[in-house]
């Protein structure tokens, strides 16, 4: 069977990244469609017209569309990439089930609002439709490693994290949310104040704070300026050893406990080797598409769900609420579901 794929939204992660000759990754949903056995890239919307016109090129796309009601109406789509602005999620999710799509794979944030995303999950739920959110690291088998080794135990008791990241906390701080969760479970208190370091985007703020594990772990998150440069991290100190998670992802660094060479009666922390196989592929784009495809035929839950989508949104709007209020701490649930978070 051919599954019929469409994207609604032609910008960067929707068919734009790839044109980077620097990425040696599938960057984008259409080209993750286009190397993916067993799909179709059969439709395109964007209101840009000259966007429509060069990847339907591009990426040898008959359907093109400026109305996402009028293409879900002709091509009989089985999967939809929702690579809109968040605002927009809920309304093309809603009208996506109505037309009988069975899987969307929905950009980060997956809404707005919580109420938004409430609705969302309500909505694929009712229809039987799988919705999986586009926190790639998740794919990662290299991210799936580390997680593991986290919740075996490797790194004993988490004590404390330290993280960096750049360019807003809605457009990449919910990546590491996200991220967090999937290594350490789930947040049930923030705090959050706007960081010194702006994010260009004034609607989708820069925020620094701490995170609250339910397992008593804590997080600090820091901004950085990405006219800077851009980073993604995460240092994680456990009893056993410090996991350090670079480069976007990409790479990690470890040092495991030993007694000190310096001091009598301490232990210090010596480079190691990696405790996890450290050589996989980063492709998270083609494994997100063959993950879809076994929740697709398979009945199974995606690895990032829905829910999964909603809780890092929730993060975001209770450092968004903490922040407004001057760092006061914020616990989670987060009471206020129709605060609104700009898209980024």
């Amino acid at each position: 069977m051919t599954y019929r794929a469409g994207i609604a939204g032609c910008g960067r992660i929707g068919c734009g990244f790839d044109d980077d000759p620097r990425r040696k990754h599938v960057s984008t949903h259409a080209a993750a469609y286009a190397r993916t056995a067993g799909v179709e890239l059969a439709a395109l919307c964007d209101l840009d017209e000259q966007k429509l016109k060069r990847y339907g090129e591009k990426f040898q796309v008959r359907g093109r569309y400026t109305d996402f009601m009028q293409m879900l109406e002709n091509e009989q789509l089985d999967i939809l990439s929702i690579c809109t602005l968040s605002g927009t999620h809920l309304e093309i999710a809603r009208a996506a089930v109505e037309h009988g799509v069975k899987a969307l794979f929905c950009e980060k944030p997956i809404a707005d609002s919580l109420g938004a995303a409430d609705e969302m999950i309500r909505v694929c739920a009712e229809h039987e439709t799988v919705l999986m959110i586009d926190h790639q690291r998740r794919f990662d088998p290299f991210h799936q490693r580390i997680a593991a080794f986290l919740r075996d135990g490797g790194l004993g008791r988490v004590q404390q994290a330290t993280c960096y990241y750049t360019a807003g906390v809605a457009n990449t701080g919910t990546h590491l949310f996200d991220l967090l969760r999937f290594y350490l479970g789930d947040v049930d208190r923030v705090e959050g104040r706007m960081s010194v370091n702006a994010s260009p985007n004034a609607a989708d703020p820069n925020i620094d704070g701490w995170l609250g594990f339910v397992n008593g772990t804590v997080a600090a998150i820091q901004a950085c300026d990405v006219r800077a440069y851009t980073i993604f991290e995460i240092n994680l100190l456990g009893t056993r050893g410090r996991l350090r998670v670079t480069s976007h992802g990409f790479a990690a660094e470890f040092e495991e406990v030993r007694e000190s060479e310096r001091y009598s009666g301490y232990r210090e922390l010596f480079p190691a080797s990696l405790p996890i196989d450290g050589n996989c592929s980063h492709e998270a784009m083609l494994h997100a598409m063959a993950h879809l495809l076994d929740c697709m035929e398979g009945g199974r839950k995606p690895i990032s769900s829905g829910e999964d989508g909603r809780a890092a949104l929730e993060i975001i709007c209770g450092l968004s609420q903490s922040a407004l209020e001057c760092g006061r701490r914020v616990d989670l649930p987060v009471v206020q579901t129709r605060l609104a978070i700009a898209s980024s």
